[in-house]
């Protein structure tokens, strides 16, 4: 039994541990955070413009990544990262223009495409586990400094991500907000059928909405593969936690999406800390629930005028 001053080193040694754990694990939800951004924020354009439940978006941020480890041997790093951008933006409006389009034109019943955007991501993932297996697969095996700041470890791919999450993000807002395409997509996002009598092109901004989607995807699936690797079956998490951070920050709100991109990360990495990893998508899921029965719209709704939305 630990007695006086043992007992205090003791306590002091514990509650150094903790802090020092707490700490990192924040920091690393933060990052996480931002990679649940980028996929959410993909999710949620294509949510709000085409009301469609897009599970496929799964599907393209695993396919990205094996494309670029199949192109990358042969046109170099830098080459297969743009290639795998290009590659999942015309995967993304090649699902919208070959299975969407088609079945909205023959039922507008939003839980046909819903069906049909899960039968597209199982073949996906089913073609990539046969063509390169179901193992974990490291963009880089290379051997990796960490960036240490005190106690704090911070890997050299979490600093990447960090350098290309954040600007992205911003690229995306102002996109949205500022383009003239932007202002299209909040259109057709508020209103299809007047943004279509007064003169959009709504189908060819869908394409656009799925395209930038999928590149927003892509580019969370890259950061994650250069860090912790991906599998086949790596789509369908990110993709539901991506689907409730938009509810839960609300289907109108971007900001509202990056708030609980982060939030969500926080609460997912100190449930495995302190319960186990198989509680953190149990948690996740019972947070949506409450959410819808206490508050549909979203807990992060932002007060915005007509002409910002």
């Amino acid at each position: 039994m630990l007695k006086g001053k043992t007992r205090e080193n003791y306590f002091i040694a514990t509650f150094a541990f903790y802090k020092m754990m707490i700490i990192q694990i924040f920091i690393n939800s933060l990052i996480n955070g931002l990679l649940i951004a980028l996929v959410a924020l993909g999710f949620h354009i294509i949510f709000s413009a085409t009301k469609i439940f897009h599970i496929a978006h799964g599907g393209i941020y695993v396919a990205g990544v094996y494309f670029y480890l199949w192109s990358s041997p042969v046109v170099g790093v830098a080459s297969g990262i743009m290639l795998s951008v290009i590659f999942a933006f015309l995967m993304g409006v090649f699902i919208e223009w070959s299975v969407y389009k088609p079945l909205l034109k023959k039922s507008s019943n939003e839980n046909i495409a819903l069906i049909s955007s899960l039968g597209v991501y199982i073949v996906i993932i089913n073609v990539i586990a046969l063509l390169f297996g179901n193992e974990t697969k490291i963009l880089d095996n290379t051997i990796r400094e960490s960036l240490a700041l005190g106690e704090i470890i911070i890997t050299r791919p979490q600093v990447w991500e960090i350098f290309f999450a954040l600007p992205l993000i911003a690229l995306f807002l102002v996109f949205i907000k500022v383009t003239g395409y932007g202002l299209k997509i909040r259109a057709i996002s508020d209103n299809q059928i007047l943004a279509r009598v007064m003169g959009i092109k709504t189908q060819n901004i869908r394409y656009i909405v799925f395209g930038l989607g999928s590149v927003m995807a892509i580019s969370a699936a890259l950061l994650k593969g250069f860090d912790t690797g991906i599998d086949p079956y790596s789509g369908m998490a990110i993709t539901l936690s991506a689907a409730v951070v938009v509810i839960i920050g609300g289907s109108s709100s971007l900001y509202g999406t990056i708030i609980a991109s982060i939030m969500l990360a926080i609460i997912q990495n100190f449930t495995e800390f302190f319960l186990s990893a198989q509680w953190k998508d149990t948690v996740t899921f019972v947070i949506l629930i409450i959410v819808l029965l206490w508050r549909t719209e979203g807990i992060l709704q932002f007060n915005v005028r007509v002409d910002e939305k």
